[in-house]
């Protein structure tokens, strides 16, 4: 043994005579790891491919369409159920008795005064309103001159 710089101890061991076994086994494994790129590779395109996959799972993706559609529909014809419902006469008989019911419990809420800022407000949107009515009727019935 002889000690080398920055006191590491070389060791004298004996060399592999005989490398192609060693050589062999990597050029193996390297093949082993190239086929399961190639293979990662292929999964993975056929991963993004929908319409094979779509052919590949084709009762699953039926079934989910129909699922999704029947919530859908069934979410449509609740709406329209609720809404006709709600239009009812004795529905809206019900809401009127409840609304004189909170009437009657609450008068100071049904007749209040609009404040400063509200009548202001409305005021401006009444003279805009007017003033745009106005605009449109001069322009309605203002006479046309021939053209020519």
């Amino acid at each position: 043994m002889a000690e080398g710089t920055g006191g590491m101890t070389e060791v004298d061991a004996p060399a592999p005579h005989d490398l192609g076994p060693i050589e062999a086994e990597i050029k193996r494994r390297r093949g082993d790891l190239t086929t399961l790129v190639a293979e990662l590779n292929r999964r993975g395109h056929e991963l993004m491919d929908a319409r094979l996959q779509i052919r590949r799972h084709a009762l699953g993706f039926t079934i989910t369409v129909l699922a999704v559609g029947a919530v859908a529909a069934g979410s449509i014809a609740l709406r329209v159920w609720r809404a006709r419902r709600r239009d009812a006469l004795i529905a809206r008989t019900g809401r009127l008795r409840e609304a004189f019911a909170r009437m009657v419990d609450r008068p100071e809420r049904v007749a209040v005064e609009p404040t400063a800022t509200q009548r202001i407000i409305g005021s401006a949107g009444s003279a805009a309103a007017a003033f745009l009515i106005k605009a449109a009727l001069e322009r309605v019935s203002r006479p046309r001159r021939p053209a020519g």
